[in-house]
């Protein structure tokens, strides 16, 4: 009897304590620049520059971000950063995070857009955001299509 009660019990307080914690946070994630930076090795580096809007009433402290960019369902790029600034209630900030390509998937998308030039190529930037342990990783995908050739081409007056 003494068992049925304190088991009762306990998860009276348990179910009781998942209640308590807070919305999770719903920020806007857009990418302002993707960059080359300068590097010693044959290996390129990349910076991204996102753009992240607060749209909570609690500030994000943010720990980490890890994200990573895909075409054509070959995932190139992957990159992570620390030491980011606390993005205050209703405010935005820039955020770059920098990263490597992915050699493999690399060749795999040039092997692809060669066999099939002039295509409209899908890309997904995938953004993982760390805002604490008292909250799930926040996580934002976009995804859209491009084309070379459109972007390529000069409009004459």
């Amino acid at each position: 009897m003494k068992y049925t009660i304190f088991t009762f019990l306990l998860s009276f307080f348990l179910s009781g304590c998942a209640g308590l914690q807070p919305d999770v946070p719903n920020p806007t994630v857009n990418i302002n620049s993707f960059r080359v930076l300068p590097s010693n090795s044959i290996t390129p580096r990349f910076e991204i520059t996102l753009h992240i809007v607060n749209t909570s009433r609690e500030s994000l402290n943010i720990q980490g971000v890890v994200y990573s960019v895909a075409l054509k369902g070959n995932q190139i790029l992957t990159g992570v950063a620390k030491d980011l600034p606390t993005i205050e209630s209703y405010s935005e900030a820039n955020v770059s995070v920098s990263g490597s390509p992915d050699l493999f998937g690399s060749f795999s998308l040039l092997k692809d857009m060669m066999e099939n030039q002039g295509e409209v190529i899908s890309y997904e930037v995938d953004v993982s955001i760390d805002i604490g342990s008292s909250y799930p990783m926040l996580h934002t995908t976009k995804k859209g299509e491009f084309s070379f050739s459109d972007a390529l081409k000069t409009k004459k007056l």
